[in-house]
C-alpha cells in the first residue's frame, strides 16, 4: 500500500478541524513552528501543504500576519495605536542622530509617535526590548537596526512573534535575513567597491580591508572589497583583511599590535566606516606615519569626522535614509503585501588621503 505524504497529514488535518468547526472562517492557523512541532514535519513540508491549502481556497495567506481560514484574514487587522517602536543600536553616536531624526520627522507629521530604545548592540539588549514590546502590544509598527546582523541571533522568535500579531517590521542599514522582512540601507557591496576602485585608480596595488566580522554591513563590505581586487587581478589573503568583533572595532588600541603587523607592506587601507578609519588616523600620527603621503586611507559612511580630518569616504543618506524607512513602514501599515526594501547608492567622495603610491614616501 503506498504511504500517503508528508504534506497530506496538514492538509487532512486541517480540512478535519474545518469540517468540525474547530477552525472558523477567519480563524488563524497555528503558526509554521507550531505546525512543524506538533507533527513532527519540517519547514519545508508544512509550507507546501499550506501552499496547497491556499490554492484550493480554503486558507489565505497574509503577509506579515499568518494563514487564515478561507478569505477572513485580508481583511483582518489591528486597531491603530499611533504608536512605531524605533529600536536603534545607539543614539548619540556616529552617524545615528540624523537617521534617527529622520524617522521621527515622518512620523510625527503622520499622527504618530515614535517610541525609540537602544541595544547599545547588545542581542540580551534587544531580547528585552522585544519582550516589552510584545507584552504592551501597542505599537502599529516597529523600525529596527539589528544587533550584530552577521551572527546567529536568539531572538528572531520574539519577531516572529511581533509578525504573527501583524505588526510589520522593518530593518534600516541591515537585517537578520532569516525573517525576510524588508530592509533600507545603502548598497555595501558597492561603497566597498568604490572605496577600493579609489586606491587601485591612484596606482595601488597592496591594499588591505578592516572590517567588522560581526554585523551584515562588514560581510557585505568585504564582498565589494574582493570585487573590485579580483576584478582588477589583485592578490588578496588572509593577513591583509582584517576582520574584527564590534567591541575592537569601537576601541582599535586594543588591537593595534595585530592590525599593524597586517599593515606591514600596504600603501592603501579600506575602512570598514569612518569612525575606525579615523581612530587608524589617531595610530598612525602617534606612530609618525603621515596621510597620504606614507599611506592612503579610505573610509566609508561620510560620517562629519570624515570631513574634519578631510577623509575619502563613501556618502551615506543618513536622514534621507531614516525618512525613507518610516515612509516605507507607513506604507506597509495601509498595504501588507507592499514591498519596502530600498538600496541606495554609494557615491565616492574624494579628499586628500588618498595619494598614488610612487609620490608616498614609503609603506607602513
Amino acid at each position: 500500500m503506498e504511504r500517503e505524504p508528508k504534506y497530506q497529514t496538514i492538509i487532512s488535518w486541517v480540512k478535519t478541524m474545518i469540517r468540525s468547526g474547530d477552525l472558523k472562517e477567519g480563524d488563524r492557523l497555528p503558526s509554521e513552528n507550531e505546525l512543524c512541532r506538533r507533527f513532527q514535519l519540517s519547514r519545508q513540508t508544512v509550507r507546501h501543504a499550506l501552499e496547497i491549502l491556499e490554492a484550493e481556497r480554503m486558507v489565505v495567506k497574509v503577509q506579515g500576519s499568518g494563514t487564515y481560514v478561507g478569505d477572513g484574514g485580508k481583511d483582518r487587522t489591528r486597531p491603530s495605536f499611533k504608536n512605531i517602536a524605533v529600536i536603534s543600536t545607539y543614539l548619540d553616536y556616529y552617524i545615528f542622530p540624523p537617521t534617527l531624526h529622520g524617522i521621527e520627522s515622518v512620523l510625527s507629521k503622520a499622527g504618530y509617535t515614535t517610541r525609540l530604545a537602544f541595544t547599545n548592540d547588545s542581542v540580551h539588549h534587544e531580547k528585552t526590548i522585544l519582550k516589552t514590546l510584545l507584552e504592551r502590544d501597542d505599537v502599529d509598527g516597529v523600525i529596527v537596526e539589528p544587533a550584530k546582523s552577521a551572527m546567529p541571533n536568539p531572538n528572531l522568535e520574539l519577531y516572529r512573534m511581533l509578525l504573527e500579531r501583524n505588526i510589520p517590521v522593518i530593518f534600516f542599514n541591515a537585517s537578520y535575513p532569516q525573517l525576510g522582512q524588508p530592509c533600507v540601507r545603502i548598497d555595501d557591496v558597492l561603497a566597498a567597491e568604490k572605496a577600493t576602485e579609489l586606491l587601485i585608480e591612484a596606482g595601488h596595488t597592496n591594499i588591505a580591508a578592516i572590517l567588522n566580522a560581526e554585523d551584515g554591513q562588514g560581510h557585505l563590505r568585504y564582498t565589494g572589497y574582493l570585487r573590485a581586487m579580483w576584478n582588477h587581478h589583485l592578490r588578496t589573503d588572509a593577513k591583509r583583511t582584517v576582520l574584527l568583533d564590534s567591541d575592537m572595532v569601537g576601541d582599535l588600541k586594543v588591537v593595534e599590535p595585530y592590525v599593524m603587523q597586517c599593515l606591514e607592506g600596504v600603501t592603501g587601507v579600506v575602512c570598514y566606516n569612518d569612525e575606525l578609519a579615523s581612530q587608524l588616523l589617531d595610530i598612525f600620527e602617534r606612530r609618525g606615519i603621515r596621510v597620504p603621503e606614507d599611506i592612503s586611507l579610505v573610509g566609508i559612511d561620510d560620517a562629519n569626522i570624515a570631513q574634519i580630518k578631510d577623509l575619502s569616504s563613501i556618502s551615506h543618506p543618513k536622514e534621507e535614509l531614516g525618512r525613507k524607512t518610516a515612509e516605507n513602514l507607513l506604507k506597509m501599515i495601509e498595504d501588507p503585501s507592499f514591498d519596502a526594501n530600498y538600496l541606495f547608492d554609494a557615491q565616492l567622495i574624494r579628499r586628500g588621503s588618498v595619494k598614488s603610491p610612487d609620490l608616498q614616501a614609503a609603506s607602513v
